[in-house]
């Protein structure tokens, strides 16, 4: 049958190579790969736990989040356990929430019918936010079983090798490319290999050949082409989004925050925040400060107001019956709850402590307007996952070099 994708390793001399590359990159690693805490078990929950946090996110901000988290949630067990909010707080600074609450649900289904993550591919991959990717990882690592892991970084690697083109829907020619070069013997290790002469080597913008074990090896090395692949996409036009940001705190300091209005980050709490297509309404206040955001594709710009609001006014919002949940945090309450980085940056930008004394006990201006009944909202839905060729919605955009990613399978 015809492939659109000319194999590397039957043509010529090809298949003779994986046995020395195998051997030359896993003497490598065993020589430079790092001492990272999620390489000192084959637990697969821990394994699992790793590799989830590492999609989309530096291992810098990683490393301490990991720690933090099995601290909290040794075991499959206690994770399954938990709350919800609880965990979101735990994985404050990573990102991708969507992922976290994927992970709390499988492991209170697995906890449920009293098993661990699972050795099989079919089940594995029935499991909520494991995808391919996840799987052989895990399957690979904890239990030695000969999947090959594809993310961001392997596609790089190979690429240069063999001056491939880019993956196409069904992540091809890389998935049979990097089973073709898997190491049966040592498939955990193979795999970690690859994404660390990614991450660490052969880096997207200025890959280090000349430090490189696999430079005799790559095509592309060879023709000086290194910085060429993997080839380029057309990335997508960012979209300018307007944001009014909203601070509200009542007598006691509490802060107002609401979770469900804003449709980008739906499932976070965040200051009552608006899109807005207008002008600066009277009402609004001065503007406090401004400052860029950005997530996927969306360049927000967010101006940060101050609006002043009675004890009275507070009472009413909050027992508004519209869908959306609001309440009043203490800042011990703020440690406990999951943080987008937009509410961060927020509240870096509050006003001064003179100022919020001010505006409580001044007059209140007019409350934010109730959201659009239901089919009306122009926003796009978010969505879950990695980076795959779209990243979910509530993940900073990041340092790619650095970050686990995958490609369709």
């Amino acid at each position: 049958m015809y492939s659109p994708h000319p194999d590397p390793l039957a043509e010529g001399d090809g298949a003779q190579i994986a046995l020395p590359l195998r051997e030359t990159l896993l003497g490598w690693y065993g020589e430079h790969g790092r001492s990272l805490p999620w390489r000192r078990s084959r637990d697969p929950y821990r394994v699992w736990v790793a590799e989830v946090m590492l999609q989309q996110t530096r291992i810098g901000v990683v490393i301490p989040a990991y720690r933090r988290f099995l601290r909290a949630f040794p075991s499959l067990a206690r994770l399954a356990a938990a709350q919800e909010e609880e965990v979101l707080s735990l994985w404050s600074g990573l990102g991708y929430y969507s992922r976290a609450r994927a992970l709390h649900r499988a492991a209170r289904a697995l906890h449920a019918r009293g098993e661990c993550f699972p050795r099989s591919w079919t089940e594995a991959r029935r499991l909520p936010g494991v995808g391919a990717y996840t799987a052989a990882a895990v399957l690979s690592i904890a239990y030695g079983l000969p999947y090959a892991a594809v993310d961001g970084n392997v596609v790089r690697v190979l690429s240069r090798l063999f001056r491939l083109p880019l993956p196409d829907g069904r992540g091809e020619p890389y998935h049979s490319l990097a089973g073709k070069l898997l190491d049966r013997r040592r498939p955990g290790d193979w795999n970690q290999a690859l994404m660390e002469l990614g991450e660490t080597v052969c880096s997207p913008k200025m890959p280090a050949c000349e430090h490189c074990p696999l430079a005799a090896y790559c095509e592309a090395a060879s023709h000086g082409q290194a910085h060429l692949y993997p080839r380029r996409r057309r990335r997508r036009a960012p979209e300018r989004v307007d944001l009014r940001m909203t601070i509200v705190r009542d007598r006691e300091g509490r802060l107002l925050l609401e979770r469900g209005a804003f449709p980008h980050l739906k499932h976070l709490w965040l200051p009552p925040t608006e899109i807005v297509t207008d002008a600066p309404r009277p009402s609004d206040g001065p503007c406090r400060a401004r400052f860029r955001h950005a997530i996927v594709h969306r360049d927000f710009h967010v101006r940060v107001h101050r609006r002043t609001m009675t004890q009275l006014q507070l009472r009413r919002l909050l027992a508004r019956a519209d869908g959306v949940e609001r309440r009043l945090f203490t800042a011990a309450e703020l440690d406990r709850i999951g943080r987008s980085s937009l509410l961060t940056k927020g509240l870096r930008y509050e006003p001064a402590e003179s100022e919020k004394r001010e505006a409580i006990e001044g007059s209140a201006p007019s409350l934010p307007p109730r959201p659009s009944p239901p089919g009306t909202d122009r926003a796009v839905p978010s969505r879950s996952r990695r980076s795959r060729i779209g990243p979910s919605n509530d993940t900073p955009i990041v340092n790619d070099s650095m970050t686990r990613s995958s490609i369709p399978r």
